[in-house]
Protein backbone atom coordinates (compact mmCIF):
# COMPACT_ATOMS: atom_id res chain seq x y z
CA UNK A 1 0.00 0.00 0.00
CA UNK A 2 1.26 3.49 -0.79
CA UNK A 3 0.54 6.19 1.77
CA UNK A 4 0.90 9.90 1.19
CA UNK A 5 2.17 11.69 4.31
CA UNK A 6 0.05 14.73 3.48
CA UNK A 7 -3.03 12.67 4.32
CA UNK A 8 -1.88 12.19 7.88
CA UNK A 9 -1.11 15.88 8.32
CA UNK A 10 -4.43 17.04 6.90
CA UNK A 11 -6.55 14.36 8.58
CA UNK A 12 -7.52 12.91 5.20
CA UNK A 13 -6.98 9.31 4.27
CA UNK A 14 -4.69 8.85 1.31
CA UNK A 15 -3.65 5.21 1.19
CA UNK A 16 -3.86 3.73 -2.30
CA UNK A 17 -3.43 0.08 -3.23
CA UNK A 18 -4.14 -2.58 -5.76
CA UNK A 19 -7.45 -4.07 -4.71
CA UNK A 20 -7.78 -7.83 -5.23
CA UNK A 21 -11.31 -8.40 -3.90
CA UNK A 22 -14.13 -6.45 -2.32
CA UNK A 23 -17.81 -6.92 -1.51
CA UNK A 24 -18.59 -4.87 -4.62
CA UNK A 25 -16.89 -7.23 -7.06
CA UNK A 26 -19.53 -8.82 -9.35
CA UNK A 27 -18.60 -12.47 -8.89
CA UNK A 28 -20.25 -15.54 -7.33
CA UNK A 29 -18.95 -18.66 -5.64
CA UNK A 30 -18.80 -21.73 -7.87
CA UNK A 31 -19.78 -23.77 -4.80
CA UNK A 32 -23.12 -22.24 -3.87
CA UNK A 33 -23.63 -18.99 -5.79
CA UNK A 34 -22.78 -16.73 -2.84
CA UNK A 35 -22.03 -13.17 -4.00
CA UNK A 36 -19.06 -11.12 -2.81
CA UNK A 37 -21.38 -8.89 -0.81
CA UNK A 38 -23.08 -11.86 0.84
CA UNK A 39 -19.70 -13.36 1.80
CA UNK A 40 -18.57 -10.06 3.36
CA UNK A 41 -21.83 -9.71 5.33
CA UNK A 42 -21.59 -13.33 6.53
CA UNK A 43 -18.03 -12.68 7.72
CA UNK A 44 -19.14 -9.61 9.68
CA UNK A 45 -22.08 -11.51 11.19
CA UNK A 46 -19.91 -14.50 12.20
CA UNK A 47 -16.93 -12.56 13.54
CA UNK A 48 -18.17 -9.08 14.39
CA UNK A 49 -15.32 -7.73 12.26
CA UNK A 50 -15.32 -6.22 8.78
CA UNK A 51 -14.18 -7.99 5.64
CA UNK A 52 -10.57 -8.14 4.50
CA UNK A 53 -9.33 -8.57 0.93
CA UNK A 54 -7.92 -12.07 1.60
CA UNK A 55 -11.43 -13.32 2.42
CA UNK A 56 -12.47 -13.63 -1.23
CA UNK A 57 -9.09 -15.03 -2.26
CA UNK A 58 -9.16 -17.71 0.43
CA UNK A 59 -12.70 -18.66 -0.60
CA UNK A 60 -11.60 -18.87 -4.25
CA UNK A 61 -8.77 -21.24 -3.30
CA UNK A 62 -11.25 -23.50 -1.49
CA UNK A 63 -13.42 -23.42 -4.63
CA UNK A 64 -10.38 -24.35 -6.74
CA UNK A 65 -9.40 -27.20 -4.42
CA UNK A 66 -12.97 -28.55 -4.47
CA UNK A 67 -13.01 -28.41 -8.26
CA UNK A 68 -9.61 -30.12 -8.64
CA UNK A 69 -10.53 -32.89 -6.21
CA UNK A 70 -13.88 -33.38 -7.93
CA UNK A 71 -12.51 -33.67 -11.48
CA UNK A 72 -9.28 -35.53 -10.70
CA UNK A 73 -9.20 -39.09 -11.98
CA UNK A 74 -8.01 -40.17 -8.51
CA UNK A 75 -8.50 -37.52 -5.79
CA UNK A 76 -6.21 -39.47 -3.45
CA UNK A 77 -3.27 -39.26 -5.89
CA UNK A 78 -1.23 -36.03 -5.81
CA UNK A 79 -0.21 -36.27 -9.46
CA UNK A 80 -3.83 -36.75 -10.53
CA UNK A 81 -4.95 -33.72 -8.52
CA UNK A 82 -2.05 -31.64 -9.87
CA UNK A 83 -3.00 -32.61 -13.42
CA UNK A 84 -6.63 -31.64 -12.75
CA UNK A 85 -5.53 -28.27 -11.36
CA UNK A 86 -3.21 -27.63 -14.32
CA UNK A 87 -6.20 -27.93 -16.65
CA UNK A 88 -8.55 -25.76 -14.58
CA UNK A 89 -10.24 -22.53 -15.57
CA UNK A 90 -12.84 -21.71 -12.94
CA UNK A 91 -15.22 -18.81 -12.29
CA UNK A 92 -14.89 -18.11 -8.56
CA UNK A 93 -15.97 -15.50 -6.04
CA UNK A 94 -12.67 -13.74 -6.85
CA UNK A 95 -13.22 -13.83 -10.62
CA UNK A 96 -12.03 -16.27 -13.26
CA UNK A 97 -8.93 -18.20 -12.23
CA UNK A 98 -7.20 -19.72 -15.25
CA UNK A 99 -4.51 -22.14 -14.15
CA UNK A 100 -3.73 -23.07 -17.80
CA UNK A 101 -2.28 -19.74 -19.00
CA UNK A 102 0.61 -19.02 -16.68
CA UNK A 103 2.99 -17.04 -16.83
CA UNK A 104 4.40 -20.37 -15.66
CA UNK A 105 2.63 -23.69 -15.15
CA UNK A 106 0.12 -23.86 -12.30
CA UNK A 107 -0.07 -20.09 -11.79
CA UNK A 108 -3.34 -18.14 -12.12
CA UNK A 109 -3.03 -14.38 -12.49
CA UNK A 110 -5.60 -11.97 -11.09
CA UNK A 111 -6.05 -8.49 -12.50
CA UNK A 112 -6.43 -5.75 -9.89
CA UNK A 113 -8.51 -2.61 -9.53
CA UNK A 114 -7.20 0.57 -7.95
CA UNK A 115 -8.40 1.30 -4.44
CA UNK A 116 -8.08 4.24 -2.07
CA UNK A 117 -8.95 4.42 1.60
CA UNK A 118 -11.51 7.18 2.06
CA UNK A 119 -13.76 8.43 4.85
CA UNK A 120 -17.21 6.85 4.77
CA UNK A 121 -20.31 7.20 6.93
CA UNK A 122 -19.30 4.19 9.04
CA UNK A 123 -15.59 5.00 9.14
CA UNK A 124 -12.81 4.32 6.63
CA UNK A 125 -13.79 2.45 3.49
CA UNK A 126 -11.78 1.09 0.59
CA UNK A 127 -13.21 2.74 -2.53
CA UNK A 128 -12.61 1.40 -6.04
CA UNK A 129 -11.18 4.39 -7.91
CA UNK A 130 -9.86 2.66 -11.05
CA UNK A 131 -11.28 -0.35 -12.86
CA UNK A 132 -9.29 -0.28 -16.10
CA UNK A 133 -8.19 -3.92 -15.77
CA UNK A 134 -11.63 -5.11 -14.58
CA UNK A 135 -14.36 -2.89 -16.05
CA UNK A 136 -17.09 -5.15 -14.59
CA UNK A 137 -16.10 -4.03 -11.08
CA UNK A 138 -18.06 -0.84 -10.33
CA UNK A 139 -16.28 2.35 -9.32
CA UNK A 140 -17.26 3.38 -5.79
CA UNK A 141 -15.28 6.60 -5.47
CA UNK A 142 -12.99 9.07 -7.15
CA UNK A 143 -9.26 9.33 -6.52
CA UNK A 144 -8.78 12.22 -4.11
CA UNK A 145 -5.50 14.02 -3.38
CA UNK A 146 -3.99 13.87 0.08
CA UNK A 147 -3.42 17.61 0.30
Amino acid sequence: MALGLGGFRSGRLSGCSGERWSPGHPYRSSLDGTTCGELARACRKATGDGWLQPLGLAHALVETAHHALTVAADPTDRASVAQALAGTTLDTIAGTLDWTRGPTPDIALMPLVGGQWQHGPGGPRLAVVSNTALPDVPLTGELTPAW
